[in-house]
């Protein structure tokens, strides 16, 4: 997990040459000013937060939050959106397009299952034979205390939750066929509630009461458990904005990465700074 002290001391990378953005102010006018942000489903809950209460202090900003996909907050940082959101690292032709990437809080994924699903723990190796088909039946996994073949939920292709669980637990490329692909994280939740065979995976911010989130390799997935490296499935929530960003945008930007922002981040996920 050297990734994630290299981030949290990195604070921001700056992505290859200029790439446009919006119109460049000098200084927060006070104005009225609408800021648009696309992207990532599983940055949104964070960033509908961080929002809230960000325009509660500035009464002349509105923040408008699409949660379109991670792969469409890239494309669109700083063409549709002021600010684009990512819950994966970018791949290096993405790095190429000139954004410049602040990293805001450390995620958990979490493995989750139905709240009547009597198992509480998998390894990293069950999880990736679950997903990729070797493993389909929950007795193979429960110590006989569950029986019923597994019915396998992931994220649709794009998705930056789905990109960095592939890569974490070990299987890119390799879904299960016929695995239900579903679009957002809600619609996971709702998938794993309504069906006790089923398992998927979701941010660690987002578990609630609905459904039940699975230790790791014997490991809950806490924010202690996330930042000493012990939980093994983390990754970084990432904003992305383009060279001329609009200075009611940087306001934005520096309020989250300030102190005021990681507060909020504590809520739920582990804060940079």
């Amino acid at each position: 997990m050297r990734w994630i002290a290299a981030m949290i001391l990195a604070g921001a990378v700056v992505l290859s040459p200029a790439f446009a953005g919006g119109k460049q102010d000098s200084k927060p006018t006070g104005a009225s000013y609408t800021i648009e942000v696309g992207g990532s489903t599983s940055v949104s809950p964070l960033m509908e937060l961080l929002a809230a209460d960000y325009q509660k202090a500035k009464s002349h900003i509105k923040v408008n939050i699409n949660g379109t996909g991670s792969g469409d907050g890239i494309k669109n940082a700083g063409v549709l959106y002021q600010i684009g959101m990512s819950s994966r690292e970018l791949t290096p032709a993405e790095q190429g397009q000139g954004l410049k990437a602040e990293t805001i809080a450390i995620d958990g994924i979490a493995v989750i299952v139905n709240s009547a699903n009597p198992v509480g723990d998998l390894s990293v190796a069950q999880i990736r034979d679950i997903y990729t088909g070797a493993i389909t039946d929950w007795s193979q996994v429960s110590g006989g205390a569950k029986s019923g073949r597994i019915a396998v939920i992931s994220r649709e292709e794009g998705s930056g939750t789905r990109g960095a669980f592939e890569e974490l637990v070990g299987f890119q490329g390799k879904l299960l066929a016929g695995a239900n692909e579903s679009t957002s994280t809600g619609a996971i939740k709702a998938g794993i509630a309504g069906n006790p065979d089923a398992i998927g995976y979701i941010s660690l911010g987002s578990v609630d009461a609905t459904i039940k989130a699975i230790a790791v390799g014997g490991v809950s997935g806490s924010s202690d458990n996330v930042l000493n490296g012990s939980y093994q499935i983390a990754r970084p929530f990432i904003i992305l904005t383009g060279a001329n960003l609009h200075a009611e945008s940087k306001a934005f930007v520096d309020w989250i990465l300030g102190t005021e922002g990681q507060t909020i981040v504590k809520r739920s996920w582990i804060p940079v700074k």
